[in-house]
């Protein structure tokens, strides 16, 4: 299936959707990356996770803008403008310049050992 049509899918008509037992493991591991992330990123267990599939699209993009005027650290946020969609795997508040910025980090897990 095309990127542009799953991702169609995913927001608009999510029980349509099925994955192979090859997308259902990759899912899998990200998932088990996405912990090990909340751990080194966020080990006072201050921050936010979000799940789009659980909460609802908008429900996940209301929220993270919300969180961007807080100084927690913010897990698969999901924004929506002039019709394109981004999701950040980790988002740090940092302090730059006397005001507080956002650190966007891509988490990514290996496809072998090294």
């Amino acid at each position: 299936m095309r990127t542009c049509q799953r991702l169609w899918l995913e927001i608009h008509r999510p029980n349509l959707r099925e994955d192979s037992a090859a997308t259902q493991a990759s899912f899998q591991a990200g998932d088990t990356v996405g912990e090990i992330a909340g751990q080194v990123y966020d080990p006072g267990e201050r921050g936010v996770l979000f799940d789009a599939q659980r909460d609802g699209f908008d429900q996940t993009f209301r929220r993270s803008a919300e969180l961007l005027a807080s100084d927690q650290p913010i897990f698969e946020a999901g924004f929506a403008g002039s019709g394109g969609l981004a999701f950040a795997d980790v988002m740090l508040p940092v302090e730059q310049g006397g005001r507080r910025c956002w650190r966007m980090i891509e988490v990514k897990s290996p496809t072998g050992v090294t």
